[in-house]
């Protein structure tokens, strides 16, 4: 009896380490928008830290994803689409922008500003995810 072992045909445009840590800014900054809605619901501070150590554990995860993708660039030559590029990095921007504005106190951290960056953000997360689902051009 024979088996055949049939390998795919094209090189996976990420590794496994890249994927989960992308998992955690996604997950964190998702996160954020629900403790900033329950915050503005109950006016209770311990959701706004909740917000707080989200968008820092979210955007310390994504630096290291970043390093990595950066290594993964320089010896795998494999390259995402611009746009998803552009998206990555407007997601990063927004992101530590609304680390700083959480940092205020109380409810001006969250409301108006903080709740819709955190929107904001989600928005550029799925734009980013639907910009670059096709693929990756390999060089």
């Amino acid at each position: 009896m024979t088996h055949e072992q049939t390998w795919p045909s094209a090189v996976p445009a990420t590794s496994p380490l890249h994927a989960a840590l992308l998992a955690f800014p996604i997950a964190c900054f998702t996160l954020t928008v629900a403790t900033d809605i329950a915050y503005v619901q109950t006016l209770n501070l311990l959701w706004l830290h909740f917000s707080e150590w989200l968008l820092f554990a979210g955007l310390v995860f994504a630096v290291v994803d970043l390093v990595v993708r950066l290594i993964e660039l320089a010896f795998r030559r494999i390259r995402p689409p611009w746009p998803a590029i552009l998206g990555g990095i407007v997601v990063l921007i927004l992101a530590t922008f609304n680390n700083f504005i959480h940092t205020a106190d109380g409810w001006t951290a969250v409301v108006p500003y903080g709740l819709a960056v955190s929107i904001a953000t989600v928005i550029a997360m799925a734009a980013t995810w639907w910009l670059g689902r096709k693929g990756v051009r390999h060089v």
